[in-house]
């Protein structure tokens, strides 16, 4: 099984992180691969519902990548699982800079009502 796969659904890329401990071995390989998203892709979903423990390496990586989408008037979104959510995010405050949900599902339907959000204001 690959470390990272990449989905794409409706114009949205999904980068599937299938690690328990993402850490700053991976961190570069995330980097590598958001940025190639990012020149063709406006929304990004970072599924890491499969992880346990993320290190600030990684965050770091992801907080890096969303910053460029942003630049370009795109967004970055996370799917956690709810133990790491109270483990890792809460404690380094992450959740003031992504949106982040509990399924692929829901961050998809996330994206999807923010761009209805944005048509209605334009």
């Amino acid at each position: 099984m690959e470390t990272i796969n990449r989905s794409i659904r409706d114009g949205i890329v999904i980068e599937k992180v299938n690690l328990i401990r993402a850490t700053m071995n991976e961190a570069f390989e995330i980097k590598e691969i958001l940025s190639e998203d990012i020149f063709d892709y406006k929304k990004i979903i970072v599924d890491l519902s499969s992880c346990d423990y993320v290190d600030s390496t990684f965050l770091g990586a992801l907080v890096f990548s969303y910053r460029r989408l942003k630049e370009k008037n795109g967004t970055l979104i996370l799917v956690v699982n709810h133990g790491f959510l109270s483990k890792s995010f809460l404690y380094s405050d992450i959740t003031s800079i992504f949106q982040v949900y509990y399924s692929v599902k829901e961050a998809i339907e996330g994206l999807t009502e923010k761009n209805n959000e944005e048509s209605e204001t334009n």
